[in-house]
């Protein structure tokens, strides 16, 4: 959760990450609903965490319409009275009421039912909505925010999102990039999450080996900032004392891939640098990280691979 500056928990210094902080900046502190795009992975709800918070709206309530039990959205939402339905043994608070005059964070509105599509619209427009069993209007005024995972386009034409509800809420929209597109970020991302490992076990390695960073670099991670965590924290914990998280605990995890250009088709000076950084890399794994070893197995000079393995660390900042 964003703390004294809520952009510190957006990490990257990539060109597309400074573009989204300050387009947090500019729309946070205004009324305006906003749609956060991104693949699964990208940091959605902390962008929305960092939004609430410099909005200085409180409480920020973030659900996620996929985990709704079957049946169960429109309770979720609005609430229900006790005895509303078999099972309702008490009253229950649905989350429009409990971010009242705070931020409402909708992530996968594509999964909202579209009947509950067109009672969340209507609440937008009025603030009025019934918890499900009562026959009462309520009112709760808050800021929605909402996300989605997905391709707009297909979610709308697969018949899941209402577009009268997407122009209500998508007139502002903040796109988050894949991990796969600001590589830059990943030393930066990877230190982050180390230091957290660190804090919570009080315990582990201190630093990352520039072999190991340059296999992170070399992944094309379909699970985005999300798996880069779990990778990092997986490979600290398989490091446990040692001073440094190593090639070989990052390779438990990944394997080094070729980065994908956008028409399917590398430059050959891409596939060039491909080609000697998987080699690098499959040396250092066949050696346990050992850079003297594998700059022999290479033949090649041990200067030489770490000038290497820098310019890997280094080539997108």
């Amino acid at each position: 959760m964003p703390g004294l500056d809520a952009l510190q928990s957006l990490v990257g210094s990539s060109v597309v990450m400074q573009q989204v902080r300050e387009q947090i900046e500019l729309f946070a502190r205004s009324p305006v609903p906003i749609l956060i795009v991104g693949e699964t992975g990208t940091g959605k709800e902390l962008c929305a965490a960092a939004i609430a918070h410099l909005s200085g709206r409180q409480p920020f309530v973030p659900v996620n319409c996929a985990t709704f039990p079957d049946g169960l959205a429109e309770s979720e939402l609005f609430g229900h009275e006790r005895g509303a339905f078999t099972g309702a043994v008490r009253a229950h608070v649905g989350v429009v009421a409990r971010a009242d005059g705070g931020v409402l964070f909708l992530d996968e509105l594509g999964e909202l039912p579209l009947a509950m599509q067109a009672k969340l619209l209507r609440t937008l427009e009025s603030g009025e909505y019934r918890p499900v069993g009562s026959s009462a209007t309520q009112h709760s005024h808050f800021r929605i925010l909402a996300a989605t995972s997905g391709d707009l386009e297909q979610i709308i034409l697969g018949g899941k999102l209402r577009p009268d509800l997407l122009h209500r809420l998508g007139a502002v929209r903040i796109a988050l990039p894949a991990l796969r597109r600001r590589l830059a970020d990943i030393p930066l991302l990877a230190a982050q999450f180390l230091g957290v490992y660190r804090e919570r076990s009080d315990r582990g390695p201190r630093r990352i080996a520039p072999e190991a960073c340059a296999a992170l670099m070399q992944h094309d991670w379909p699970g985005n900032v999300r798996q880069l965590r779990n990778v990092i924290e997986g490979a600290a914990a398989l490091a446990g004392n040692e001073e440094e998280i190593r090639l070989p605990h990052v390779l438990q995890f990944i394997a080094p891939l070729v980065p994908s250009e956008e028409n399917g088709i590398p430059s050959l000076a891409q596939a060039r640098r491909s080609a000697e950084q998987r080699a690098i890399l499959g040396a250092l794994g066949q050696v346990g990280g050992n850079r003297e070893r594998a700059a022999k197995l290479l033949r090649i000079s041990p200067a030489t691979l770490y000038r290497k393995l820098g310019r890997t660390v280094e080539r997108s900042a």
